[in-house]
């Protein structure tokens, strides 16, 4: 089994941890479990989030967009073009007007960027409107947001939050999932089902902007998730007393001396 850790974006080399534990034995506190690093290409933020990223050895030569760019890098590279051509220029003519003329282009690269994370925004907040309003006690529980630390985080490698045969071995303290009705954990769900997608696909680093378009394609995203789900009980082990208490804990017996269970053995009693 492979344990996958992403680590966040900074000025040098990212690397992707992978921690190969095996099935033979466990892996015991301080332990490496035979850690080794390969790089992985992060995901690379806009300038405006971080101007350091357009000095980063790691890009510096990045000054065309091609194919395989996320759509921020591309935006990185048409903006580090636009300030060397800039620079050069102003050296050779020594005009303020290209200056000017820079500047204006760099802040239209900027106004894309915004119009593009504001379109972004749009998509995730629209519903169709399928959705009830919490007008019943119960609908109104499933949309109380719950404590994080009462229950297992979703991922990508496992959104639903169910017990997996892994975690017998590596995590038998694990907690429960979060209940799937929850709005909020819904949500969690399909993000991380999409951040699945873009681990399947590395190669493709804006795949979800290719896939999840517009409002048609998240609709029928998250119809394809139906067949999945979280399973009834997801805790090792599973709480099996709660469950036959809530099943058979109310019920009586003629052996307890109740005599309306007693009246049921009787040969003219009348089920129905």
């Amino acid at each position: 089994m492979s344990t996958l850790k992403e680590t966040p974006f900074t000025d040098g080399e990212d690397s992707l941890e992978i921690k190969i534990l095996p099935a033979a034995t466990s892996c015991k506190d301080g332990d490496t479990c035979g850690t080794k690093k390969e790089p992985l290409a992060t995901v690379v933020p806009f300038w405006s989030n971080n101007p350091n990223v357009l000095l980063n050895s790691d890009y510096l030569f990045e000054l065309f967009p091609t194919e395989d760019m996320s759509f921020e890098q591309k935006l990185n590279a048409v903006s580090r073009t636009v300030v060397l051509l800039t620079l050069v220029t102003f050296l050779y003519t020594k005009s303020t007007h290209i200056l000017l003329v820079g500047a204006v282009s760099i802040f239209f690269v900027f106004l894309l960027f915004k119009h593009k994370s504001s379109e972004k925004d749009e998509i995730q907040q629209k519903k169709e409107g399928f959705n009830l309003d919490a007008t019943t006690p119960a609908q109104t529980l499933y949309k109380v947001d719950k404590p994080a630390e009462v229950f297992q985080k979703p991922d990508a490698g496992n959104p639903f939050g169910n017990v997996l045969p892994t975690d017998y071995i590596y995590n038998p303290k694990r907690k429960p999932a979060p209940p799937s009705g929850n709005s909020n954990v819904a949500a969690d769900i399909v993000e991380q089902a999409k951040q699945f997608v873009r681990n399947a696909n590395p190669d493709q680093p804006d795949i979800t902007e290719k896939l999840f378009k517009d409002l048609g394609d998240e609709y029928v995203f998250e119809q394809s998730l139906r067949p999945f789900n979280s399973t009834a009980s997801t805790t090792i082990p599973n709480d099996q007393q709660s469950f036959s208490e809530f099943c058979y804990g109310g019920m009586v017996s003629c052996k307890e001396g109740n005599a309306f269970a007693c009246a049921k053995g009787v040969a003219r009693y009348n089920n129905y």
